[in-house]
C-alpha cells in the first residue's frame, strides 16, 4: 500500500508510510503518521508562513495532534467523518514498515478545509488587502487612496499576531509617509479683505498637487483654520473641512468676519482620523508614527487675510471717568487716552471730547445725551463712554492696584448701545501712583483694542 487510493463517491483517502531501518515500530509509526499529515494538509492547501497568524497555526496543529491520537486510538472520533481503514506492519531486513489508510468522508473533509483556509485567510487578509489596495491606488495615481490603505495596513500590523508584523507596520508607514511628503498646498489666493460683519467677495483657494511632477490630486481631505470673537469677547478657533477636486482644488467661503484686523487662516491635511487607529501603538513603534503626523502637519499653507471696519470712518469721541476708592474723580483721563490709544493704532477717526467727565456720575444717561448732540453733535456721530474705578489697593508688597469698570459706544444720534465692555486691569509697581496710572491706561488700551475689533 504505498500509492493512494482514489477518492469514491463520498470519501477521499489518504496514505501513510514510514520505515525505522532498526525495526522499531514505534518510531515507524510515527514517520507513517507525519507522512499522512502531510498528505492531508498538502490536500487542505494551506502552509505556514511568516505571514500566519499564531492562531492559525495553533489551529492546524490541533488538527495535526488530533489526526495522530485518532490513528493510534483507533474509534476515538476525535476528528468527524475520518476513520483508520487499513494499518499493516511489514518486516523485511531487520526494518519495521507501517502503513496507514485512511478514509475521510469528503463533506466533513471539505468543512475542516474551508475552516482551516478561513483562518489563515482571515488574519492575513486584515494586513494584505489594504497593503494590495493601497499599491494598485498608489500605481493608479490615486495618492489620497494609498496613504489611506498603507495607514490602515499599518494599523492592522499593529493589531496582528504574524511573526512580520513589525516589519509589515515600518513598510506601510514609511509608503504612507513618502506619499505625504510627495504632496503640496499650493495658494491661488491672494491678501484677501472683507469689512467687518461681512464676507470676503471670494473665496480662499488652495490646490493640491503631487511633486515634483505638479500633478494634480483630488480627493484629498483639507483641513481649515481661522478664528473668530467668540459671545465672551475673546478670539477663538474654528475650523472647516473640504476636499479638493479632480483638479485639485479647493476653496474655503469664510463666514462674516466678526474683528478687525490683519490675520491668518491655514490650511492642511486633514488625516486625523486616519491616525486614531495608530493610537494603541507600542513605545517603541511611536517615533514612527509621530514621524507620520509630523509629516501630515507639515503640509500646511498660511494665507493672510484683511478686515476693516467702516467704524473707522466714523468720527467718534471719547470720555471716561476714572475715580479712586471713594468715588472721588482722578484727573488726567488716563483711561480714555488708553482707548484713544488703541483706536488711533487701528486708524479710527478719534480723539478725547472736552467734557467735565465727573459729570457721568452725576447725570443720567439720556442728560448727558442730549448735552453731547448740542455740543459735539456737528463733530462727532458717536462716543465712548463711561466710569472706571479703583476697586482693590494694596501695599503689602509694594503697590498693587485693580481698576474696573463698564465702557460703552453709543450712536450719538440715536442712543443705541453699539458695543459695551466691562473688564478689569491689575498692576503692580514700587510707587502708588505708577500702578494706578498701569492699571488705568492699560485698561483703557485693552477696551479700546476690542472696540476696534467689534464696532462695525
Amino acid at each position: 500500500m504505498t500509492r493512494r487510493p482514489p477518492a469514491d463517491a463520498r470519501h477521499e483517502y489518504f496514505v501513510g508510510r514510514g520505515t525505522d531501518p532498526a525495526g522499531d515500530v514505534a518510531a515507524a509509526e510515527e514517520y507513517a503518521v507525519n507522512s499522512l499529515i502531510e498528505e492531508i494538509v498538502r490536500y487542505i492547501g494551506v502552509s505556514v508562513t511568516t505571514d500566519t497568524t499564531a492562531e492559525a497555526r495553533a489551529s492546524l496543529e490541533r488538527f495535526e495532534t488530533s489526526v495522530t491520537q485518532e490513528i493510534r486510538q483507533r474509534g476515538s472520533a476525535r476528528i468527524s467523518g475520518f476513520r483508520v481503514q487499513d494499518r499493516f506492519i511489514e518486516r523485511r531486513a531487520g526494518a519495521a514498515t507501517v502503513h496507514v489508510l485512511v478514509a475521510y468522508e469528503r463533506a466533513a473533509l471539505e468543512a475542516e478545509k474551508a475552516r482551516i483556509e478561513e483562518l489563515f485567510r482571515e488574519r492575513q487578509e486584515a494586513v494584505s488587502r489594504p497593503e494590495r489596495l493601497a499599491r494598485d491606488a498608489e500605481a493608479a495615481g490615486e495618492v489620497f487612496a494609498a496613504i489611506s490603505g498603507y495607514i490602515e495596513a499599518a494599523a492592522a500590523a499593529v493589531r496582528s499576531d504574524i511573526d512580520n508584523a513589525g516589519i509589515r507596520f515600518q513598510n506601510n508607514l514609511n509608503a504612507a509617509r513618502r506619499l505625504v511628503a510627495a504632496l503640496q498646498i499650493e495658494p491661488l489666493s491672494g491678501d484677501l479683505t472683507a469689512m467687518v460683519g461681512e464676507s470676503f467677495d471670494e473665496p480662499f483657494r488652495v490646490r493640491v498637487v503631487e511633486t515634483p511632477s505638479g500633478r494634480p490630486v483630488g480627493g484629498v481631505p483639507l483641513s481649515v483654520s481661522y478664528r473668530e470673537m467668540m459671545p465672551g469677547g475673546r478670539l477663538g478657533v474654528r475650523t472647516a473641512r473640504i476636499i479638493s477636486d479632480a483638479d485639485g482644488l479647493a476653496e474655503f467661503r469664510h463666514p462674516p468676519t466678526t474683528f478687525v484686523g490683519t490675520e491668518t487662516l491655514t490650511v492642511s491635511l486633514d488625516m486625523s482620523g486616519m491616525l486614531q487607529e495608530l493610537d494603541g501603538v507600542s513605545r517603541a513603534q511611536r517615533p514612527m508614527v509621530d514621524g507620520l503626523r509630523d509629516a501630515l502637519l507639515s503640509r500646511r499653507v498660511v494665507m493672510r487675510y484683511h478686515v476693516a471696519s467702516h467704524a473707522r470712518a466714523v468720527p467718534t469721541g471719547v470720555i471716561v471717568l476714572d475715580s479712586d476708592l471713594v468715588g472721588n474723580p482722578i484727573p488726567d483721563n488716563t483711561t480714555a487716552g488708553g482707548i484713544v490709544t488703541a483706536l488711533s493704532r487701528a486708524e479710527f477717526s478719534v480723539r478725547l471730547l472736552p467734557f467735565d467727565s465727573s459729570r457721568l456720575a452725576q447725570v443720567n444717561r439720556e442728560q448727558l445725551l442730549a448735552q453731547w448732540r448740542s455740543l459735539f453733535g456737528a463733530t462727532v456721530e458717536r462716543v465712548i463712554y463711561g466710569v472706571v474705578s479703583i476697586d482693590e489697593f494694596d501695599e503689602s508688597d509694594g503697590v498693587m492696584v485693580r481698576v474696573s469698570g463698564t465702557v460703552q459706544a453709543v450712536d450719538l444720534q440715536t442712543g443705541e448701545v453699539l458695543h459695551a465692555i466691562s473688564s478689569f486691569q491689575r498692576s503692580r509697581s514700587a510707587a502708588a501712583a505708577g500702578a494706578i496710572n498701569a492699571a488705568f491706561r492699560n485698561l483703557g488700551i485693552k477696551m479700546g483694542e476690542e472696540f476696534s475689533s467689534r464696532l462695525r
